[in-house]
């Protein structure tokens, strides 16, 4: 049921088009950078907690908690060490086409920190769904298939009618526009992380202004172009710390970092620990062993 998350930066989900959603349990590994995909994805929390960045804004995720990430939305992922699980679900929205012909024009938001009291209710009714969803999953009944298709669909049903809103055909087209553009850059930078890239060799590669290039970056990641490269490569070293032998200067280097200082100061931020630490932890969790 878990497959193994690409480190890519449009991430192809594989939802089968039958069913229109996919459900995989989440760890540690699945840690991700800055990335979109086109289904939406609602994440709940069963043990750990996590942090996810939409759109600029961190969420802190706690034990229990559940957050939806709409379709096409930048966003990273990070589960604490050294046990953190949760379940995930991608959902297609064109499978839901035959159920809301206009729910492409629907956008979603819902995370813990963010529902109001008069959301209470039906925020929990949701997570609920999620813990049905779980042990659903560990007794595996023949009528599994049918019983997740149902409670996806109950999901479904009340984010609709609690947690969401119409956007403008305007709006619809400008975003996608840009995300055109942004799935240019990150494939760019996926594939040339591990060499010195300038700023003005991203923006040649658009044919944009340098100037131009970097406000639009920052307006649609929240972040500086470097960040992103340097998250980018953090994320590559997180995965080879977790997974492979060397010394964390060696894994590193391997990845395109050579700042030291600059180095251990972002992990630290980012992971809460230092390198060898979290090595250590990694080295006892009973999800990475």
């Amino acid at each position: 049921m878990e497959e193994k998350r690409e480190n890519i930066r449009y991430e192809n989900t594989k939802v089968p088009n039958d069913r229109g959603f996919q459900i995989r349990f989440v760890t540690m590994a699945h840690n991700a950078s800055l990335h979109w995909h086109r289904e939406m994805e609602i994440l709940y929390i069963l043990n750990g907690n996590a942090q996810v960045t939409l759109e600029g804004r961190s969420h802190y995720l706690r034990a229990l908690d559940l957050m939806v990430i709409d379709s096409s939305q930048f966003h990273d992922a990070i589960y604490a060490l050294p046990q953190t699980m949760g379940i995930c679900i991608h959902v297609s929205k064109e499978y839901l086409k035959r159920y809301l012909p206009d729910i492409e024009q629907m956008r979603f938001s819902c995370s813990p920190q963010e529902v109001e009291a008069s959301e209470q209710e039906a925020y929990m009714k949701l997570c609920g769904y999620m813990k049905d969803l779980t042990v659903l999953y560990f007794q595996q009944k023949s009528s599994y298939p049918l019983a997740c298709s149902a409670v996806v669909l109950q999901i479904m049903a009340g984010l609709v009618d609690h947690f969401s809103q119409k956007m403008s055909q305007d709006i619809e087209v400008s975003s996608v526009d840009n995300l055109v553009r942004m799935e240019q850059i990150f494939q760019y930078v996926e594939e040339h992380y591990k060499e010195a890239i300038s700023l003005q060799d991203a923006a040649d590669m658009l044919g944009l202004n340098k100037e131009y290039f970097c406000r639009f970056f920052k307006h649609n990641t929240s972040m500086t172009f470097l960040q992103y490269v340097n998250q980018v490569r953090l994320n590559h070293i997180y995965h080879d710390l977790l997974h492979t032998e060397g010394s964390v200067q060696e894994i590193m280097e391997r990845h395109g970092m050579y700042n030291t200082k600059v180095f251990y100061r972002m992990f630290k931020e980012t992971y809460h620990y230092t390198p060898r630490e979290m090595k250590k932890m990694a080295g006892d969790s009973v999800y990475l062993s």
